[in-house]
């Protein structure tokens, strides 16, 4: 079962707009099958044999608003549902999904997921036990008691707010997102458990032009919670975020190239972290040996310094997931600590490969996937110094605001990122904008040349693509990197 409409800005703002209650009146997830079927669906799956099965349910109703050039270009309403049933038998996965929810159709989903093993041991299905979700996602206000109209009127004094802030802002971008998931998960061991996801995401991008410079400022704020939400976050604020760096970059200098000292603000600049060693250490490149950490588990990779954790736990966070999508429980998961590999991100097909526990990060972008090791919010742990103390104290180097995009190669570690908004410090002092700078370098180099932690953690949030596309945060205190890095620049 899908449903989506597509509304002229004109149709949207008319009276008799469709309510976005209307179109998810019948839209709610109820326990899909009574224990029976799920039974004879669990067990059909493991007809030729394998480890176990699992039945996949989801539902997302979700609402798409434009705001481009004053316009409402787009306003969408959607539904979607769908099942998908896995065998797996050692590290392979048999899988296969159908739209909505219908026994019949899932029986044959379940026989066709089946046929990757080939094996005379059966395993007998467990009676289900239902788990409680451990409510690290809390909702006050539901996201569809609020109007549209509101949404929409809160996205508009954004847009005024960015255009005001200088006549260099040429062009305004506001899409907001919103969505409410229902999804449950059940599996031959025995395990049903089921919640709720609410979600909130919002981008907001302003183009600014002076003497034929332009620049593009982005900012992006969201988080798994309700309308409470802007309590503590303003589209406003955020709009105003987005225009002043587009404005300040206009009189970027180009950036001047070598090695040198790179401090990173706090928040997003945790992306880099994530690319350049979060996904080297996640469970199927461990176990496949196609990262550089694959046999640095105990061992010293890092400055003392560098603690870098994954915590699904983080109450309300974007990357929050309670539990994953094969059903673990969401947790705080120590990676490295004091610069030691203590730990990896793992689904259930990883850990038992390696013979260590399920931690939370088997997860999937829709019931059309099936789940593997994916961060959840990935982190540098704070540290004990000033962040005023870490700037003041670098003589000369280049102080990284925002990252733009990066790329990785996990088997060396080498990593190159453009970054967005940068600035030189001189004398200890943030000075001059400057433009066209990419970072070069290997993780584990990063790591070991971290000399300098801040005491300001903070998350940013971002969406990250390895195979299927997830919500995720990345951040991280203000940190210093000494060496390590190379600056490519225009200069």
């Amino acid at each position: 079962m899908g449903q989506m409409m597509m509304l002229s800005a004109a149709s949207f703002l008319a009276p008799g707009l469709l309510k976005f209650a209307e179109l998810k009146a019948e839209n709610v997830l109820s326990p899909p099958f009574d224990d029976d079927q799920f039974r004879v669906l669990l067990s059909k799956a493991l007809a030729r044999g394998g480890d176990f099965s699992e039945i996949y349910f989801e539902s997302v109703q979700s609402l798409s608003l434009k705001l481009s050039e004053r316009v409402f270009s787009e306003a969408t309403l959607g539904f979607s549902e769908g099942t998908g049933i896995r065998t797996v038998d050692g590290i392979k996965n048999g899988y296969a999904y159908i739209n909505g929810i219908d026994f019949a159709g899932a029986k044959e989903a379940a026989g066709t997921a089946a046929f990757i093993a080939n094996s005379p041991r059966i395993i007998e299905v467990a009676e289900p036990v239902v788990k409680r979700a451990p409510g690290y996602i809390t909702v006050k206000i539901p996201l569809d008691s609020i109007s549209e109209a509101r949404k929409m009127e809160l996205m508009e004094q954004a847009e005024q707010t960015a255009r005001g802030y200088s006549p260099h802002v040429k062009q305004v971008d506001i899409t907001y997102y919103d969505h409410f998931k229902k999804r449950m998960v059940a599996n031959s061991d025995g395990l049903k458990i089921d919640n709720e996801l609410p979600l909130i995401w919002i981008v907001i991008e302003v183009l600014a032009e002076k003497d034929g410079v332009r620049h593009q400022g982005r900012s992006r704020i969201s988080a798994h919670q309700g309308f409470e939400f802007f309590d503590e976050n303003s589209m406003v604020e955020a709009a105003k975020e987005a225009a002043r760096e587009s404005v300040d970059m206009l009189a970027a200098k180009p950036a001047p190239g070598g090695t040198m000292p790179v401090v990173m603000e706090c928040g997003w600049g945790g992306v880099l972290m994530h690319e350049a060693v979060g996904h080297g250490l996640e469970g199927d490149l461990i176990h496949r040996g196609t990262s550089i950490y694959a046999d640095k588990l105990g061992r010293k990779v890092a400055s003392d310094l560098v603690t870098l954790v994954d915590d699904s736990s983080w109450p309300n966070a974007r990357g929050t997931t309670e539990f994953d999508d094969e059903g673990t429980p969401g947790q705080r998961n120590v990676l490295i600590e004091n610069g030691v590999v203590t730990g990896f991100m793992h689904d259930l097909i990883s850990a038992k490969k390696l013979n260590m526990s399920p931690t939370g990060n088997g997860r999937r972008e829709s019931y059309h996937h099936y789940p593997i090791p994916r961060m959840t919010n990935t982190f540098l742990d704070n540290g004990k110094s000033n962040p005023a103390d870490i700037i003041a104290d670098t003589p000369k180097g280049i102080y990284i605001k925002s990252l733009s995009w990066g790329s990785v190669d996990t088997i060396s570690g080498q990593f190159n990122f453009a970054v967005r908004e940068a600035y030189l410090i001189e004398n200890g002092k943030i000075t001059d904008p400057v433009s066209g700078v990419t970072l070069i370098g290997r993780g584990i180099d990063v790591l070991t040349n971290i000399d300098a932690v801040g005491n300001d953690l903070k998350l940013g949030v971002g969406i990250c693509g390895k195979d299927q596309w997830v919500p995720v945060t990345s951040g991280q205190p203000t940190v210093r990197v000494t060496r390590g890095i190379t600056v490519g620049g225009r200069a």
